[in-house]
């Protein structure tokens, strides 16, 4: 009798340290999102598309195994810069940017509840944007789990002169990772475009050095359609800007100026 009473003592000892621990234990499941893969205007897709001076949508649906508390939205210039939103992603670039316009970006929040929660993220797309912008979505669970996750959003603009790129010393720009470097003294050959359904008043190419904000060289532009100039690059090693602006035909308000980093060697 003694017996079966200590062992009963001792089994409700260990059912009581087997709960204890297990109340004990914190989620460490991170949240996802549950919008179908490649989905329209989902984070999930590889690009979001936007039109200047209308409106986005970004609609997902958000799950966790226990249970959600907000996600955080960051849509900034892709220009310059590439992210990696995991350690077993590669970076996402996306090669050279020409951003255009203004520096538009938006930093919004949306508290969640529950185990699965849809989420609408509305942004006005100003008339002054053009080009491609990164969308960053933070989804934090109640435990504090965390999940980024990374899209981008292309924005067409018919109001603003575009300028395009298809060589630059020989290269594409599109498979650009890095910067350019190019050696002093010698020429790159620039090919590329600058187009506006009102047409283009004026064109010009330049390369400044950043450190004394001097024009070191410049063009005009004749041809817009399609245009390849030849660069002469100073015998100066440092770091410099190369810069391409235009000004729209039917309103002189109307101007862009869009252009990258160069380093020479």
């Amino acid at each position: 009798m003694m017996i079966n009473q200590k062992t009963n003592i001792q089994n409700a000892a260990l059912l009581g340290l087997a709960i204890f621990f297990t109340s004990c234990q914190t989620d460490t499941e991170a949240p996802t999102v549950c919008t179908g893969l490649g989905a329209m205007n989902s984070i999930t897709a590889d690009e979001i598309e936007g039109v200047a001076g209308d409106h986005v949508d970004i609609e997902d649906v958000f799950c966790d195994n226990e249970g959600l508390s907000q996600v955080r939205y960051d849509i900034h210039s892709a220009e310059g810069h590439a992210h990696e939103v995991s350690d077993e992603d590669d970076e996402h670039n996306d090669g050279l940017i020409l951003h255009s316009g203004t520096d538009w970006s938006v930093l919004r929040s949306i508290e969640l509840d529950g185990t699965e929660a849809e989420a609408d993220l509305h942004v006005d797309v100003p008339l002054t944007a053009r080009g491609v912008w990164h969308v960053i979505v933070d989804l934090v669970d109640n435990e504090g789990n965390t999940a980024t996750f990374l899209s981008d959003l292309h924005i067409e603009n018919s109001h603003m002169p575009e300028f395009s790129l298809t060589s630059v010393g020989g290269e594409d720009p599109a498979n650009w990772h890095d910067e350019p470097t190019w050696s002093a003294g010698t020429e790159v050959v620039v090919e590329g475009a600058v187009t506006d359904g009102d047409g283009i008043a004026s064109a010009e190419l330049e390369l400044i050095d950043e450190a004394t904000e001097i024009v070191v060289w410049s063009a005009e532009l004749v041809a817009f359609e399609a245009f390849s100039e030849t660069v002469t690059v100073p015998d100066a090693a440092g770091e410099y800007h190369f810069e391409m602006k235009a000004t729209d035909a039917s309103n002189a308000a109307v101007s862009m100026e869009t252009g990258f980093h160069v380093e020479v060697e």
